[in-house]
């Protein structure tokens, strides 16, 4: 029965608090003490990166609410033999009061878990000990009570007066001073039944053997007693040379144990250990796996309480998933050792993996496709990005803009070519980002060149100024340009001017006919765009069928009847003419005729029949004709006959003795550069001019 008492008492690893889910745990010990352990990081349900998670927290014994359930009695060997000398006291008896003092001592601090106390004096007799100031003989008393003022604990009062034999406060007893242990055993039963504590501890002290037979009081000890025997000198024993009468047996059969101190001067210091607390280690288990001891604490363990300690551990790798972290402390006090653990949750997650795609290719100003890929098991749902940077070969400030940046499956447009560095971030906010990265490679665009000014197939007037407007537009928008224009006239190809996205140049041409004016623009990459405008450029043209002019004033004069000019082309007739005394003319027809499409001007008179100067000149089926091509200008004409004689396209000059000279076919350069054609000129002899069927062109 003895035995199985004491390892209930004394069991070691008491589980006070179990594994359960929390941050913050408190107990207590079998004494009573108070403790506990807190988790301060990580909280609860914190996420983390897979690796190493270190943990940390705070410990404590003594700091919390004890457990007040503990009743001591001290009882004090006070025979004749406890009178000898004691290095520790002036007497073996002094160090028993002593370390009873002491013990008690720490029972009336705040922390602790003794609600009450009291004592026994023994030799051969013994007598309890009267502990409060009170009328009558108290048995019992808080450790902490000084009821009558004097500034001593009373208990520690009462035990002070203890000499062989005797005691003197509060009530004076006395009693036989041999040994003899049941005695003592009865008394200190008297007062155990006084006491209504749950836990009932004794302190038994004696420097003797006892001469009776212990093992008939002892097993009557209820259960919730324990004695706590100690043998005290250099000639006690626990055992001695008979078990049956010997300390050791008493606390067998009690459930305690039996502590030898065979130095007495030590006493003081062994006996408050009975109910002291200490916090002994730290370890942590990570998911119900083999505890590893916290080492960094501060202030180092073990420690005796009340106390409190911080610390930190570091734990292996973890894999990813849910883990529990439990923090265990570990502590005794009188009633034996225990523990309390807290416990927390992490998630370890792995970072999610990341894949750009590509290399990927394209043309500058085009949206090229992306498709980025993100895989993350674990979660959670990352957050990415698309970003693009000049990588070589890109103008300076040009950028890329994405239809959507957080999207995996996205596209892309940069306005200029060369070689980017595209990089795809993923953040799944637990992590550092991370990154992966592909390339895109743009060609250039050539520009795109329109000609806005002249419209294709405006016709100019040789030696006039033309201006080609030629807007362009380039999908690389930090290119630069240049451009030039081929006018197709024989001349340099000019170099135009760029501003504003246009290319301008004025040009005056002395050619004749249809060209393809040619612009190109080319970028600072030699990317060329190229516009093409149809221009025609020409000259005037004019054709008559009689006219008269005159140096001497008084002469009839005719204007150039009819006249046909161009552009635009026109054409007159008129059926006759007669001019009273200059000419008779029949069937006049003038032309003139600008082709559009080739530059070429034609002017062409014709007549059927004609008399002049009072019939001295007759002529029939008379024509002529001005052609301006690129070529050049060219004059023709033909006379049927004058006079009756036929003549043709021949040139030729035929005088009228005493009227005129007459020039037939005749083609010239008038002194401004034009070219006439006369199919016939008759100039009088009084220096009038008359012309039938001529033409002019190059005006």
């Amino acid at each position: 029965m003895g035995m199985a008492r004491r390892s209930c008492v004394l069991a070691v690893g008491v589980l006070l608090a179990g594994t359960v889910q929390a941050h913050a745990v408190d107990g207590n010990l079998p004494g009573g003490t108070g403790i506990g352990v807190t988790v301060t990081s990580p909280t609860p349900g914190t996420l983390l990166s897979q690796g190493a998670v270190t943990v940390t927290g705070t410990a404590q014994i003594g700091a919390g609410q004890p457990v007040r359930d503990t009743a001591l009695t001290y009882v004090v060997d006070a025979s004749g033999s406890t009178g000898s000398a004691c290095a520790g006291g002036p007497t073996i008896l002094g160090c028993e009061v002593g370390s009873t003092r002491r013990l008690n001592a720490i029972a009336a601090q705040t922390d602790t878990v003794v609600a009450a106390v009291g004592a026994v004096a023994f030799g051969n007799g013994a007598a309890t000990i009267d502990v409060r100031p009170a009328a009558g003989d108290q048995l019992v008393t808080a450790p902490g009570a000084d009821e009558d003022g004097n500034g001593i604990r009373d208990i520690e009062d009462a035990l002070s007066s203890i000499t062989p034999g005797a005691v003197s406060r509060f009530t004076p007893k006395t009693f036989p001073a041999a040994t003899d242990y049941v005695p003592a055993v009865n008394a200190a039963t008297s007062v155990t039944n006084a006491q209504t504590q749950r836990r009932k501890i004794v302190l038994f002290l004696s420097d003797g053997f006892s001469s009776t037979d212990v093992r008939a009081v002892a097993s009557a000890q209820p259960a919730a007693v324990d004695y706590l025997t100690f043998a005290v000198g250099t000639g006690a024993r626990c055992r001695g040379a008979n078990y049956n009468s010997s300390l050791q047996a008493l606390a067998d059969l009690t459930g305690g144990r039996c502590t030898e101190v065979l130095d007495p001067s030590t006493l003081p210091n062994i006996v408050p250990g009975v109910i002291a607390s200490q916090l002994t280690d730290l370890s942590l288990s990570i998911d119900g796996g083999t505890p590893i001891a916290v080492s960094s604490v501060t202030p180092a363990l073990p420690r005796p309480g009340p106390t409190s300690v911080t610390y930190s551990v570091t734990t292996p790798t973890l894999s990813s998933g849910t883990h529990s972290l439990c923090v265990t402390a570990r502590g005794t006090d009188g009633g034996g050792a225990g523990t309390v653990a807290a416990c927390t949750n992490v998630v370890v997650n792995n970072a999610p993996t990341v894949l750009a795609g590509g290399p990927y290719a394209g043309a500058e100003g085009s949206a090229v496709s992306l498709a980025g890929t993100v895989t993350d098991p674990d979660g959670p749902p990352a957050a990415v990005q698309w970003t693009a940077t000049a990588q070589s070969g890109v103008d300076a400030g040009a950028a890329c803009t994405f239809s959507d940046s957080q999207s995996l499956t996205t596209s892309v447009t940069c306005d200029d070519d060369g070689v980017w560095a595209l990089r795809l971030t993923a953040d799944d906010g637990l992590h550092t980002a991370v990154v992966a990265t592909t390339t895109l490679s743009l060609t250039n665009v050539a520009p795109s060149v329109s000609v806005s000014s002249p419209a294709t197939g405006t016709v100019v007037a040789r030696g006039g100024s033309v201006t080609v407007v030629a807007p362009f537009t380039d999908a690389g928008r930090h290119d630069t340009h240049t451009c030039t224009i081929d006018f197709v006239d024989g001349t340099a190809v000019e170099t135009g001017t760029v501003s504003n996205g246009q290319c301008t140049a004025s040009h005056t041409s002395n050619t004749i006919g249809s060209r393809n004016v040619l612009v190109r623009v080319t970028d600072d990459d030699g990317g060329a765009g190229t516009a093409v405008v149809q221009i025609v450029t020409y000259v005037r043209g004019e054709s008559w069928d009689l006219s008269a002019t005159s140096l001497v004033p008084g002469l009839l004069t005719v204007a150039k009847t009819p006249l046909a000019t161009c552009p635009p082309s026109s054409t007159q007739t008129t059926a006759s003419l007669n001019v009273t005394g200059l000419a008779s003319v029949s069937a006049l027809r003038a032309d003139c005729t600008l082709d559009m499409t080739n530059g070429r001007t034609t002017a062409t008179a014709s007549i059927s029949g004609a008399s002049l100067l009072a019939g001295a000149i007759s002529l029939s089926d008379v024509q002529s004709t001005c052609t301006m091509t690129a070529s050049g200008p060219t004059g023709a004409s033909r006379v049927g006959t004058l006079n009756g004689q036929s003549l043709g396209t021949a040139s030729a000059t035929i005088s009228l003795l005493g009227v005129a000279t007459i020039y037939v076919n005749q083609t010239t350069t008038l002194p401004t550069g034009e070219l006439a054609q006369y199919a016939v000129r008759v100039v009088t002899l009084l220096g009038q001019e008359i012309v039938i069927a001529g033409c002019r062109i190059g005006f």
